[in-house]
């Protein structure tokens, strides 16, 4: 008989991700010659952020899954989150949603990004830099040589890249 219960913000599901960090994950696999712990963290990004967006209702970010990340390799286990999440063992996905609200305005850009160049981005601000000033002017051909450019000197990850850059005027 299978097990069913139903989440909710008083029943939230635990996801538990268990991930092989062992020498074996930076060999390469597929025609795309993707490490496999690149296509791991891809997917699991992938599935995190569904989760996330399956949180959000128009009242708010609701409480209905908490997440665990953990590696191993050798003989240890531990967690696999870095970041802000780094060392927690047991993550609120709630907590961790974030929104942005504001006046649109002339003169202001947005990108809407896939993940590969989503994480560049992000990667980029963090340490301070400003991406929009690199991406605001590309022409189609410039941003192909750029993709390229970025992914031969590791910047960006080889996965599918997607940019929508709109200006508001």
């Amino acid at each position: 008989m299978p097990y069913t219960a139903e989440v909710s913000r008083t029943n939230p599901s635990c996801f538990l991700f268990l991930i092989d960090q062992s020498a074996s994950m930076v060999d390469t696999i597929g025609e795309a010659r993707l490490r496999k712990s690149d296509m791991v963290a891809d997917s699991l990004n992938r599935l995190l952020t569904e989760v996330a967006i399956r949180c959000a209702k128009e009242e708010g970010v609701r409480d209905y899954f908490h997440a665990s990340v953990l590696g191993y390799g050798g003989r240890s286990v531990q967690s696999a989150l870095s970041g802000a999440l780094q060392g927690h063992d047991l993550v609120v996905i709630a907590d961790n949603v974030r929104f942005a609200e504001g006046a649109v305005a002339e003169g202001d850009d947005f990108f809407v990004c896939t993940d590969a160049m989503a994480a560049w981005f992000i990667a980029c601000v963090e340490d301070g830099g400003r991406p929009w000033e690199t991406l605001r002017d590309l022409t189609e051909t410039g941003f192909a040589e750029w993709v390229s450019e970025a992914r031969r000197t590791d910047g960006l990850h080889n996965d599918d890249v997607t940019l929508v850059h709109m200006d508001v005027w």
